[in-house]
């Protein structure tokens, strides 16, 4: 008999904005640390994207086993030696909660927990107990445990406020993250969005079968385009970042290279390497998205100054004919 896996929810965990993310952090890093060996920076930077992938997996496993202490505990007050009427009639709303639900049961998920070695039973209690406790806490779970609505999507929606409400800035679970694995430390915020993203765009076909998303779109494709892409971005980025320091010094009016700041350069140097190397990207999509990076990733001003100077370099190397765009509606 041949099994039907359902590949519906294949989507690529990372897009392209969080790839150029980890490029930009490494780059700064790489600069920071004065190196000087660009193989090892590559291996560095690929490894770094996996670990994003890995923190991703570890906070939705995290979710299962919050419902599995939700579970022991309700089993544990049943058989007190002088249980209450709620232990005895206790209110399984969330640990009937549809979402974690199909999570416990996806085998794809079970996979990945042992590829990336997770393992929850020999973890620390501590941290997903204190974890549930906050999330009682919690008014979206209150009024949840306490409301008559009974839907998947009603069930979602628990999942997805308290990922924006309680998991976003929960400094116990941060530090957690970061004993974990240093670079977790400064993925953290990424690896809850990357969460919240996957948790939003489930729906009900999601079951034990679903295939969890990949880490790259092009992931299982004969090229694994979106992977040579963060290759491609950083290695062009340093091998000709003497040239475009010249051309963005050459287009500065009334302002001292040495005060532009180093995250605000690489930025440009990016932006410039996809003008230039990047063939199948618009000249318009690079522009914004390093606009939109420039105002997580610098200072208050840093998008004006990205988007005035990357609109007149992308005219000049138009003009001397740098920048080539190949493809229906690329310019």
């Amino acid at each position: 008999m041949q099994i039907s896996i359902k590949v519906y929810f294949i989507v690529p965990m990372l897009n392209r904005r969080f790839l150029r993310v980890k490029v930009l952090q490494e780059i700064y890093a790489y600069h920071q640390a004065g190196e000087t060996d660009l193989p090892a920076a590559e291996r560095r930077l690929l490894n770094n994207v996996d670990s994003l992938y890995g923190l991703f997996l570890r906070q939705l496993s995290f979710w299962v086993e919050v419902k599995y202490f939700a579970e022991r505990r309700i089993e544990e007050n049943m058989h007190k030696n002088f249980p209450t009427e709620e232990d005895l009639h206790p209110n399984r709303k969330f640990v009937d909660n549809r979402v974690l639900g199909v999570l416990e049961s996806n085998r794809d998920l079970k996979s990945l927990q042992e590829k990336y070695k997770i393992d929850w039973s020999n973890d620390r209690e501590d941290i997903v107990r204190g974890f549930y406790n906050r999330l009682r806490a919690c008014p979206e779970y209150q009024e949840y445990m306490t409301s008559e609505k009974d839907s998947f999507a009603h069930d979602k929606k628990l999942i997805l406020d308290v990922i924006d409400n309680l998991m976003a800035e929960d400094e116990v679970l941060m530090d957690y993250y970061s004993d974990k694995n240093l670079l977790y430390n400064t993925d953290y915020q990424l690896g809850v969005f990357l969460l919240w993203k996957f948790i939003n765009e489930m729906d009900e076909r999601f079951d034990a079968d679903t295939k969890l998303p990949e880490v790259y779109k092009t992931e299982n494709e004969a090229e694994n385009d979106d992977k040579k892409f963060v290759v491609k971005l950083f290695r062009e980025t340093l091998r000709h970042a003497d040239e475009y320091q010249e051309l963005v010094k050459s287009n500065l009016s009334n302002w001292d290279y040495d005060r532009v700041a180093l995250m605000d350069k690489i930025i440009i140097f990016m932006a410039l390497t996809e003008f230039c190397q990047c063939k199948d990207i618009p000249t318009k999509v690079t522009i914004n998205e390093y606009i939109e990076l420039s105002k997580y990733f610098s200072t208050a001003e840093s998008h004006r100054f990205v988007n005035g100077l990357l609109d007149k370099l992308s005219g000049q190397l138009k003009e001397q004919g740098k920048i080539v765009k190949t493809g229906r509606g690329l310019a």
